[in-house]
């Protein structure tokens, strides 16, 4: 006897969904459009638009910026947690891993903005009580029904007070101190188009990169923060990579991230960068705050042209 087949969920992307579910401050960085729920229980199918130029994330090669998937899993996950398992709006989140892996040559840019279908699996939700504290997900992004890319994310949340107590202990919150500045490497080297988008800067110890926040940025700071933004730490992952490489060009294949603990915007933070031996073409690198691991990652780039890792590296000033 023949079974009635699911139809497939229609998602819609005429306009995006409001910008408080997926804590951002300016519309046009709000990828998402739409979500439906799947046939299966915690089960989603969202729906995504990528521009053609993005305003940070330039795709080269005529192909879109992996990091992208990035943020679009980073708001898929925080958008279903406020509004499929009622997580209020003012609890903080704090992302414990993220996962990312792409297609590259799925991701090419076409004739206009990409319409992104994201289907999502929740699992590990956790609860005390009613509240949910906890959650992890799986993501497979298509475009055109083609796979162009993976990922994974587990985050917990906070009550207001929970994270007050994290971040602060009993002494409440502390008065932030102004951000070191520091020289930064040319935008050629970690292949960015603009001086303003370039987030590390170099050392006198070889595989070491200055990491150097700028508050002021509009995408990376789309709003003010207590802490380094948790996308900031994956860009700095990426152009350390590369300026250690001397990789400028290098595509993102995968990222896999571990997230320790928060990263303060007044201390000094360095990316300790090496290679990742039992990964093909793979770069470990691990943020530290006065010698404490604050991430840990293992990135793999696209395989390279020739290219060696650096001797050594210019001063920083």
């Amino acid at each position: 006897m023949a079974t009635d087949k699911v139809p497939e969920p229609v998602l819609s992307f005429e306009s995006t969904v409001p910008r408080r579910y997926v804590h951002r401050q300016s519309v046009t960085e709000v990828f998402l459009t739409d979500c439906v729920p799947a046939s299966e229980p915690d089960r989603y199918v969202l729906g995504a638009q990528w521009p053609r130029l993005h305003g940070f994330y330039r795709g080269r090669g005529g192909r879109y910026d992996t990091m992208l998937l990035a943020e679009t899993l980073r708001q898929c996950v925080i958008y279903l947690a406020h509004t499929r398992y009622r997580i209020p709006l003012g609890n903080p989140f704090v992302m414990q891993t993220l996962e990312i892996t792409a297609e590259l040559e799925r991701l090419q840019i076409g004739a206009g903005a990409a319409e992104v279908s994201v289907t999502v699996a929740v699992s590990g939700v956790r609860r005390r009580g009613s509240q949910v504290t906890g959650l992890s997900a799986a993501l497979v992004f298509e475009i055109d029904g083609r796979r162009v890319g993976s990922g994974k994310g587990s985050a917990v949340v906070l009550t207001p007070s929970e994270y007050a107590a994290s971040r602060w202990g009993d002494t409440g919150p502390r008065t932030i101190g102004r951000v070191p500045e520091y020289r930064l490497v040319g935008p050629e080297e970690v292949g960015m188009s603009r001086e303003d988008d370039v987030v590390v800067g170099a050392t006198e110890r070889h595989g070491r990169w200055r990491v150097v926040p700028d508050l002021e940025h509009p995408v990376m700071f789309d709003h003010p923060s207590d802490h380094l933004p948790g996308m900031l730490m994956l860009e700095a992952l990426r152009q350390s990579a590369r300026a250690q490489c001397a990789r400028p060009d290098a595509e993102l294949v995968s990222l896999s991230v571990q997230f320790h603990r928060f990263v303060e915007l007044d201390l000094p933070t360095e990316a300790v960068v090496s290679n990742a031996q039992d990964v093909p073409n793979g770069v470990r690198v691990v943020l530290e705050q006065h010698g404490v691991p604050t991430a840990s990652a293992t990135l793999t780039l696209a395989p390279d042209t020739g290219a060696r890792p650096r001797a050594g590296a210019r001063t920083g000033g």
